[in-house]
């Protein structure tokens, strides 16, 4: 995913008039069924792979169960470019606060360097924040810079905790 060179969040244009954002000029909306095709377009240009069943569990939980997930596409020139999936939490591990996971974002790479991405972490952002939701969390592989830094961009920051694995052996 191409990232822009200024950083960006939906609380910094608060000021500004509807049109006067680079972002307003990619129309963002709610992520249906239909659009499970666009989403495993946009995200074998990106990753070099099919992740089908990944995509359509996620978007038939999204429509099942709205009152946990939100899901949300960008469309330029007439087709879905980028998509943002996210699920709710209540509290987490003991902490009672409203928070959110980003499950995934994608962009397709024609479409790079044109504020998609941006616009639909704006307009997730602004959903989030009218459902009182006080934290969104993600995780990025550490090798994938080029997202950390989109994230850095966002406003994301490393949470203060340490996230820990252990392979099982056979």
């Amino acid at each position: 995913m191409a990232i822009d060179r200024q950083p960006f969040s939906a609380t910094d244009d608060l000021d500004l008039e509807p049109g006067q954002r680079d972002t307003d000029a990619v129309p963002v909306r709610l992520l249906t069924r239909q659009d499970l095709d666009a989403v495993l377009r946009i995200d074998a240009a990106a990753t070099g792979y099919s992740r089908k069943d990944f995509y359509r569990a996620r978007l038939e939980r999204s429509q099942a169960e709205s009152s946990v997930h939100l899901s949300l596409a960008a469309e330029l020139d007439n087709q879905v470019v980028g998509f943002v999936t996210v699920t709710f939490y209540q509290g987490e591990y003991g902490h009672p606060e409203r928070s959110a996971s980003l499950d995934a974002i994608g962009v397709h790479p024609d479409y790079a360097g044109r504020h998609v991405a941006a616009a639909l972490m704006t307009q997730l952002e602004m959903n989030l924040r009218a459902l009182h939701v006080e934290t969104i969390r993600t995780e990025v592989d550490w090798n994938a810079l080029e997202l950390i830094g989109f994230f850095h961009k966002a406003g994301f920051a490393p949470a203060p905790r340490l996230c820990l694995e252990r392979k099982i052996t056979r």
